[in-house]
């Protein structure tokens, strides 16, 4: 379509506003934003339009940090920039999207109001972050109470118009609850890739910082230190490939309020007692990124994910992939942009597949990067604008 057509096609948007006819004329005004919004995002062109969208983020401040909070943040961000006005909480109605990202009683109390509303002319978008397979082997009490969570998700996740799952292996599960496919879209959380994250001369100082030998491997991983991202499975890895360094960086939590807890203390002990094992804690930002640049292997062992940012942001940063073999993770293949495995053995033999086969590293950091692609944010915007014309 060509810029004069879109020129004509704001002419009529003008005209619209001339008419008396106050239903007609916001009938009209809405389906001419609708069309100028689709062909903005195909032809790479921004335009200014009154389209609306409330991210529903609840318990925002105690999420900070966390997967659904980055990327939350980061899709409203992007949004923005690409000119749909989009707030987080916002207390700016009338909006003509409220997208919920939490699944927390307040949201359900709040997407129930919201459904119910007579005469609404908003939509309500779901994104299926909370499932009762992640919740599970969390937190305290998690597996005695998840039964709890079939009921409560279910009733949720019908009070919108539409879902979104941020993965095929998502999809999945929103479908086993009951959910029509057809009214569930596929669009990966993904990540910025405009910016080249690796840099050569933060590798090299972070990884002289660590005093690692130059064929000595980095092993790190991210994520809470919980028994469902498997902090016991990275030791056990570890131990079993004492020649390289493993670093797990992710937020410790009180003990007693973690699932498997006397389990977990027993190999936080073994870590403990290795001089080739580090858990970090929480660390900055920047610490983060030096680290994820310093690192040469990114192992993803978790029991359980929707999608699973961090390994995105692993791979853009030049880390080969050693993953769980997990439907999650269809979208890498064994042996051409990763390695799998099923156990602390077989991980720590792929490692050491990758120590000594230079071809193997340069293949799996090869077709990682194209792989990669097909999760840039820029694919998920465009995506997003289109779904919501498509609703509205």
């Amino acid at each position: 379509m060509s810029l004069k057509c879109v020129e004509i096609w704001y002419l009529i948007l003008f005209a619209v506003i001339a008419f008396k006819n106050y239903r007609l004329k916001n009938y009209l005004l809405r389906k001419t934003e609708i069309f100028v919004i689709k062909q903005a995002f195909v032809y790479g062109i921004v335009f200014i339009h009154h389209m609306k969208v409330n991210f529903i983020l609840d318990m925002e401040k105690g999420l900070i940090g966390s997967g659904v909070y980055n990327s939350a943040v980061r899709l409203a961000h992007q949004l923005k920039s690409h000119g749909i006005d989009t707030d987080i909480n916002g207390k700016n109605p009338p909006y003509d999207i409220y997208h919920f990202q939490t699944a927390l009683p307040q949201s359900l109390l709040k997407a129930r109001i919201l459904h119910n509303r007579i005469s609404r002319k908003y939509k309500i978008i779901m994104t299926g972050h909370t499932t009762i397979e992640d919740f599970r082997n969390s937190f305290l009490f998690s597996n005695k109470i998840d039964y709890a969570l079939t009921p409560y998700l279910k009733k949720y996740y019908s009070y919108a118009d539409h879902l979104i799952a941020v993965s095929n292996y998502n999809r999945d599960i929103l479908v086993r609850y009951g959910y029509d496919r057809t009214t569930i879209s596929v669009i990966s959380n993904g990540i910025d890739l405009s910016n080249n994250r690796q840099n050569p001369t933060v590798r090299n100082k972070a990884r002289k910082r660590l005093q690692l030998h130059e064929d000595e491997f980095l092993i790190i991983s991210v994520g809470l230190c919980i028994y469902r991202k498997a902090p016991d499975v990275f030791t056990e890895t570890a131990l079993l490939t004492p020649n390289h360094r493993f670093m797990w960086i992710g937020k410790y939590l009180p003990l007693g309020t973690i699932a498997h807890s006397p389990y977990l203390r027993k190999y936080f002990l073994k870590a403990q007692n290795s001089s080739n094992i580090q858990f970090t804690g929480y660390i900055s930002k920047n610490t983060l990124e030096a680290l994820w640049n310093a690192a040469d292997v990114f192992l993803y062992v978790s029991r359980e994910e929707n999608q699973g940012i961090a390994l995105l942001e692993s791979i853009a940063y030049g880390n080969m992939p050693v993953v769980r073999e997990h439907p999650v993770f269809d979208w890498l293949t064994d042996g051409k942009d990763c390695l799998k495995g099923k156990t602390p053995e077989e991980f720590s033999k792929n490692i050491d597949r990758l120590a000594s086969n230079k071809s193997l590293r340069s293949k799996l950091l090869r077709h990682g990067k194209e792989t990669l692609k097909e999760h840039d944010i820029q694919n998920s915007i465009r995506e997003l604008a289109e779904l919501y014309s498509e609703v509205v």
